[in-house]
């Protein structure tokens, strides 16, 4: 392989990335800085540009000859596709900063134009007509949603019939190689992290669920009193589940598409962990050791007997506690058998449950501050927040000032290890703790809460099937007094309203920011959303500024 210096790359090579797609779309200003910082590399036939498994990740443009790239694993040597002269490849290593997953080698002479990545990425971000391009060609050419888009067109046509399948849809969950749920693919091997993912956002009872059906309204006969049906708790996704018999769950679906697919892919999740429970068990002859264990042996002795790593054992009593023994002789029976049927209304009824929402929102502003919403006197204003449901309230609470030293005691008698984590804003670290201070204390809970309502937070517990609970805030009622350090001190003559609503799910939001909007009207000062981007590194504080919007719908 021979490098030409950049200097003489002719001029011509400008005039190739207009007939580039997606270069062709850089301005000339762009255009001269690829010329610029990009190396001009001359290859004979049979030469190799780089290997699989490399951790290079430039873009290379051909200049004049044709490049294969090579799926060379052992003694396997399949070609996968053959560039040609005004093409580029080595893209996708360039935006996913993945070393390589081919091999390429020179078909013939070629002469190639090759960009490092981390200036192919600054004028990705410099044009957006060119980033855009190379989405849409990720899309349609190489396929990055093709996953996705079978397992939606599979689950939508299933849908469509009434009945679905979790069997036929497992192979095209996993095909998406889900982030949240990377051992996916990994055969016997337990994923715990996303077992507790998937089970905390279930029904409380799915172990013994045989049956689901999923409807967007309740059916009228169940939703009279006399004939109410015993709700079933769902730990980190507020839905309106009920148990209609011993093994039979019906599930209220909200607005749009969104629900029904989070609800399916987390069922398809534990339905890949829970066969991997039954199978090590199966598989170790371990059945009858489970079985014979007497009712009542601790949780982490029964898993002491069994072929579980500490790892794992350690992951399977976060999710089930003291009853992991119950959940996996229960896994064991089920088999991961879900016989599961929707009805739809022919007239969708979903806007009622936001319109009964908005009149509970309505209802407790008027039991706070003794005015509709609709009646605030105009100098009172309104801010509307999207976070969870303890976050912005905690923040707000005089309890935790108060009781500081006592929660950091109670973690220092227990060894608790946030202890031992850094905590850039220490009262965070008090907010940590307060969840398992208050699973220890049911008692000082009720206290924070009582603490709370004292100081102006309402809590609207009624949810009209919507899964979003609301905390309303009096802030006139926590003038002059001590609460989170960095929350600024309110003065006395400030009266707003905060209307935290927990996060609305998919196309519901549309709805119900929509409401909530025309309750408050003119009163509405601000509209935050709160701790969205948990995947990206950030601490408190700090304020998310978009490059891009991608809508739902298109690229």
């Amino acid at each position: 392989m021979m490098d030409e210096p950049s200097q003489e790359i002719p001029a011509s090579l400008a005039d190739l990335l207009r007939q580039v797609y997606p270069f062709r779309f850089l301005a000339a200003d762009l255009r001269d800085l690829v010329v610029r910082e990009a190396r001009l590399v001359e290859v004979g036939p049979g030469e190799i540009l780089y290997r699989r498994g490399d951790h290079d990740d430039s873009v290379w443009v051909i200049f004049s000859g044709a490049v294969e790239l090579v799926d060379a694993r052992q003694d396997q040597q399949d070609r996968v596709m053959v560039v040609t002269q005004q093409r580029y490849f080595g893209e996708w290593e360039a935006i996913f900063r993945h070393e390589r997953g081919y091999t390429a080698r020179a078909r013939q002479h070629c002469r190639c134009l090759v960009l490092p990545g981390e200036r192919f990425r600054h004028i990705l971000r410099s044009s957006p007509a060119c980033a855009q391009g190379f989405g849409t060609a990720l899309r349609h050419d190489r396929g990055i949603f093709s996953p996705f888009d079978r397992f939606l067109s599979h689950l939508q046509q299933q849908a469509d019939g009434g009945h679905i399948d979790v069997e036929s849809l497992l192979p095209l969950y996993r095909a998406l190689a889900p982030a949240i749920h990377p051992g996916a693919q990994k055969g016997h091997r337990l994923d715990v992290a996303g077992l507790l993912y998937a089970v905390r956002r279930l029904p409380g009872n799915i172990t013994t669920t045989f049956a689901i059906l999923l409807v967007d309204e309740i059916p009228p006969a169940f939703d009279d009193p006399i004939l109410s049906l015993p709700r079933v708790p769902t730990d980190a996704r507020r839905r309106d589940v009920r148990e209609m018999l011993p093994g039979k769950n019906l599930i209220l679906l909200r607005s749009g598409r969104s629900d029904l697919i989070d609800l399916l892919t987390c069922l398809c999740l534990y339905a890949v962990e829970a066969r991997k429970i039954r199978e090590r068990l199966t598989r170790d002859g371990l059945v009858g050791v489970l079985e014979g264990i007497p009712d009542g042996t601790p949780a982490a002795e029964v898993l002491g007997q069994l072929s579980f790593s500490s790892r794992e054992a350690a992951g399977l009593l976060a999710v089930w506690g003291g009853k992991t023994p119950q959940r996996l002789r229960e896994i064991l029976r089920h088999r991961e058998m879900f016989s599961i049927h929707l009805r739809r209304q022919r007239r969708v009824q979903t806007l009622r449950r936001g319109e009964v929402w908005t009149s509970e929102v309505a209802r407790a502003t008027r039991m706070l501050v003794g005015t509709d919403p609709v009646d605030l006197p105009r100098d009172r204003g309104v801010h509307i927040v999207s976070s969870n449901s303890h976050s912005v309230t905690n923040c707000l609470n005089p309890w935790f000032h108060t009781n500081r030293d006592q929660l950091l005691q109670w973690a220092g008698a227990t060894g608790h290890p946030v202890l031992d984590e850094p905590w850039p804003v220490e009262e965070d670290r008090l907010y940590a703790l307060a969840r398992g201070y208050f699973r220890e204390h049911p008692e000082a809970e009720e206290e924070a809460l009582h603490t709370a309502e004292a100081h102006g937070h309402l809590r609207v517990q009624e949810t009209a099937g919507t899964g979003i609970q609301v905390q309303l805030i009096d802030l006139g009622s926590l003038a002059g007094v001590q609460y989170d350090s960095l929350v600024d001190p309110i003065p006395a003559s400030r009266n707003d309203l905060i209307v935290n609503i927990d996060y609305a799910f998919g196309q519901q939001a549309e709805f119900i920011i929509r409401n909530l909007l025309m309750l408050f009207g003119s009163n509405i000062r601000s509209v935050s959303f709160l701790g969205k981007a948990g995947a990206l590194v950030g601490r408190r504080g700090d304020i998310l500024i978009p490059t891009a919007f991608v809508e739902q719908q298109s690229d």
